[in-house]
């Protein structure tokens, strides 16, 4: 819920004076003596006072502009969702939300699409940076020139960003690693197969997987780690291939879900769907088929839905009173579905 605005009206109230002898106090206009000042001012920040920025928007006719800048791939559909969700209990004449999306996570088109954007009138921007290190200093320069940018699904950590969305990478890899300790009986050999292994929530899930399974399941060893590049039909070779070449693979093991569809063609083709063990992210109606015919034995949900609300959510509330988020980083769930509980996490 949104906290009640303080207005030059309760500050009156508060100190016993008029309005007008406030809006001079807070305006730095003449007419007012330094003790008075001081009081208003005091009083001010004691209860929390901010400009009404709203008022001013809807005065000057001008919205509060935000650039929302990721791939275009099913997830971000829900991502879309929940930020619409939270535009639905604000005045649409205040907020302006412009969506720039790239076909896969692409750091060169980001940079291209950020340099627009900053060449623009924007009040906020959210963006999953397809490389924390080449986006770093865009992000830098945005924040440097007063404008909040929030990280949300993947992270800039090094940045001055405000905030990073999204779900804890490290911990959902280390429940995936779990997962496939339990399936496998802590034994066997796994592949990996990853997105980009230069974006970063798709390296620390890979990082958390592989320290869960030193740590507990120390039997279990990870054969080989491949990129889809967010592509089936390259999942489909990679896990085709390997399945062709190593007769000892028990598990597969990836970080996201568009590549799940061409690991379960491979193994269909070669008669394994079950005896493999494979474990992937993001409640898409391919993988919670494959979650439902035992193709696939969990799938991990993000909760891009509250990712989108909570991206929009934190800049407003930055933009308009300068209200700073609970934390550095805001971590969604993290989800474990499997096939007698998918049905009611998707409800």
């Amino acid at each position: 819920m949104l906290k009640k605005n303080v207005t030059q009206k309760d500050i009156a109230q508060a100190l016993n004076i008029s309005r007008g002898t406030v809006d001079r106090a807070l305006h730095n206009r003449k007419g007012i003596g330094e003790e008075v000042k001081e009081k208003v001012l005091a009083k001010a920040d004691e209860l929390g006072y901010s400009p009404n920025i709203i008022a001013q928007f809807l005065v000057t006719g001008r919205s509060v502009n935000i650039a929302i800048i990721t791939p275009g791939d099913l997830l971000w559909k829900k991502v879309k969702q929940g930020a619409k969700s939270f535009l639905s209990v604000l005045d649409d004449r205040v907020v302006n939300i412009k969506w720039h999306e790239t076909s896969v996570h692409d750091a060169v088109k980001e940079q291209e699409i950020m340099k627009s954007v900053l060449a623009n009138a924007v009040d906020g921007i959210g963006i999953a940076p397809a490389d924390p290190e080449i986006l770093r200093t865009l992000i830098d320069e945005a924040v440097k020139a007063g404008i909040p940018v929030v990280t949300l699904n993947t992270d800039s950590p090094k940045s001055r960003r405000l905030c990073y969305i999204g779900q804890d990478p490290i911990s959902a890899g280390r429940i995936a690693g779990e997962l496939m300790g339990k399936f496998l009986n802590g034994k066997g050999r796994v592949i990996v197969i990853t997105a980009f292994a230069n974006v970063l929530v798709h390296k620390l899930r890979i990082d958390g997987f592989r320290q869960e399974l030193e740590t507990h399941f120390p039997r279990i060893e990870i054969d080989s780690i491949h990129e889809d590049h967010d592509n089936s039909e390259e999942a489909y070779s990679i896990t085709k291939n390997i399945l062709r070449e190593k007769e000892d693979i028990q598990g597969i093991y990836l970080t996201t879900g568009n590549g799940p569809a061409g690991v379960g063609r491979a193994l269909k083709e070669a008669r394994k769907c079950g005896s493999i063990k494979v474990i992937c992210f993001d409640f898409f109606p391919e993988t919670i088929d494959m979650l439902k015919d035992s193709t696939v034995s969990a799938v991990i949900g993000q909760d891009p839905y509250s990712q989108g609300y909570q991206t929009i959510k934190i800049l407003y509330e930055f933009i308009v009173d300068r209200r700073k988020p609970p934390s550095d980083s805001v971590y969604t769930r993290i989800d474990i579905g499997l096939r007698g509980n998918i049905d009611s996490l998707v409800s």
